[in-house]
């Protein structure tokens, strides 16, 4: 039996996932052994005959979940895990060598924590323009800029995650919160999931030692691909506040009053820098509005939802 498991979700991952694959190959192996689950939530592409290629080479059990959505493919995945400790991952990420080995020092360092993250840097595959490293935030892009120590259960992410198998036998992934196969959703479904276990008590850390690269490709560097993901985003932050109890605002025709007047003060803003600004500024403008869009149409899901109950 396998003392860790790494499982991770793909749909159509065919562009990354023989990067990632390689890098898995020379991983050093943690104390205890390893073993990969890996899902393919209903790919179309090449992806699932890119993992069976390598069941010879890796210790890897391959599921299926036609039923797209990553908390869907993650929560199949889970019946499959092994050991005390399961890390979770993308499958457009290349670890260091060193990877499994880290995670599995740190977890046995820090008895009193159960959920770690590790650092995600990104690999270009195209290198950014300047704009896009001062117009974006760090976030989109999933890199970590953090100390090793306790952490913000919001600041642990998809791509580099372990958690302790206990946390697993109370907690499964919320269905209806991350990607899903579509351009719109609400992102943050491991976020969603830390959280309410924080609450439940388990603690996070997070450590600079264990290091995934995260890759980039030249699509997502596109001012609408980073339009589309501020919207997404935005929606994940509406949604895990509904999901939490904690989106009580004051509101005016069930919305917030500071959500319909910043949404104002973004369409004016916009429409000065069409008239008055370069591209840079008016990115920003349009990034500002793209979030409070996401932001009411999530909110507007919400009441529409508490309508039909």
């Amino acid at each position: 039996m396998a003392g860790l498991t790494v499982l991770f979700s793909t749909f159509n991952g065919a562009d990354t996932l023989p990067s990632m694959l390689d890098a898995l190959e020379r991983l050093a192996p943690p104390r205890g052994g390893w073993k990969i689950v890996a899902v393919d939530n209903g790919s179309a592409d090449e992806s699932a005959a890119l993992l069976r290629q390598r069941t010879g080479r890796l210790p890897l059990t391959i599921v299926s979940e036609p039923r797209r959505g990553k908390s869907r493919g993650l929560n199949a995945g889970l019946a499959w895990v092994e050991g005390d400790l399961v890390v979770f991952t993308d499958d457009d990420v290349v670890p260091r060598p060193d990877w499994l080995v880290r995670l599995r020092q740190i977890a046995d360092k820090q008895r009193g924590y159960d959920i770690f993250g590790g650092a995600i840097h990104p690999i270009w595959l195209e290198a950014p323009s300047d704009w896009v490293l001062r117009s974006v935030p760090k976030g989109h892009f999933a890199w970590t800029e953090l100390d090793d120590g306790p952490a913000d259960p919001t600041k642990v992410w998809g791509p580099n995650m372990a958690v302790r198998s206990a946390v697993l036998a109370d907690h499964r992934f919320r269905e209806g919160i991350g990607p899903d196969g579509g351009a719109c959703y609400a992102t943050g479904s491991e976020t969603e999931f830390v959280v309410r276990a924080s609450q439940a008590g388990h603690r996070c850390w997070h450590t600079e030692q264990a290091v995934v690269g995260h890759i980039i490709g030249p699509e997502q560097l596109k001012a609408e691909w980073l339009l589309q993901r501020s919207y997404n985003h935005a929606r994940g932050e509406r949604r895990l506040r509904g999901i939490l109890g904690e989106d009580h605002s004051p509101a005016f025709l069930g919305y917030p009053h500071s959500l319909i007047r910043d949404y104002g003060h973004a369409l004016l803003r916009l429409a000065a820098e069409a008239v008055f600004g370069d591209f840079e500024t008016r990115f920003a403008a349009r990034r500002r509005l793209k979030e409070l869009q996401g932001h009411l149409d999530e909110r507007r899901m919400q009441l529409r939802s508490a309508d039909c109950r």
